[in-house]
C-alpha cells in the first residue's frame, strides 16, 4: 500500500515536510511547498491508529485511506476527506479521540517519489498549531517562518 518511509534525513533534511494543522472545521494535511519543485504534492494518505509497538512501516491499524487519481496531487488536504481528484480506499468511519495517537503516512510525488511520516493526537490541533515531525509542534506562523532547507527543500 503506502511505501517504506524516505529517510529525509539522509538528504540533509532535519525535518519532514508533513504536517498537520488545526483548523476551523477539520484538521487539515499539508506538505510544505519547496520553491523550484514541479509537480509535487500529495498524492497518497494513510491514517493509522498508533499501535504501542508500531514503527513508520508498520505504525498501527490503517483507518482511513485515499490516493490521487493519476495528474492529482495537492499541498493540502482535510483530514478524512477525499478531494476532487482523489479516490478513497477506505473511508474514515470512527471518531478520534482527543488524547489517542495517530499517525500519518504520505507519498509526495515530485522529481521523486517522498514519503512523509508523523505521529500527532487530535488534543495537539488547536486552531493556528500545526504537528511536524513525529510529533513536534508549535504555532504556524513560526512552522512558516523556518528555513526551507530544514525540510530538504534546497535552491537549485
Amino acid at each position: 500500500m503506502l511505501g517504506l518511509v524516505s529517510l529525509l534525513s539522509a538528504c540533509g533534511a532535519e525535518y519532514d515536510p508533513l504536517f498537520i494543522g488545526g483548523a476551523v472545521s477539520k484538521p487539515v494535511i499539508g506538505w510544505r511547498e519547496c520553491p523550484g519543485a514541479e509537480h509535487d504534492g500529495i498524492a497518497e494518505v494513510g491514517l493509522y491508529k498508533w499501535a504501542r509497538s508500531g514503527t513508520a512501516d508498520d505504525p498501527g491499524e490503517l483507518l482511513w485511506h485515499i490516493e490521487a487519481d493519476e495528474g492529482h496531487v495537492l499541498h493540502r488536504i482535510s483530514l478524512g476527506e477525499a478531494p476532487t481528484g482523489f479516490t478513497t480506499r477506505l473511508p474514515l468511519t470512527t471518531e478520534l479521540g482527543s488524547g489517542t495517537t495517530y499517525a500519518l503516512r504520505t507519498n509526495m510525488t515530485s522529481d521523486e517519489l517522498v514519503s512523509g511520516f508523523l505521529t500527532f493526537r487530535p488534543d495537539q490541533l488547536a486552531v493556528g498549531q500545526v504537528v511536524f515531525s513525529s510529533g513536534k509542534g508549535e504555532s504556524l506562523k513560526d512552522y512558516e517562518s523556518r528555513d526551507n532547507e530544514d525540510f530538504g527543500c534546497f535552491a537549485g
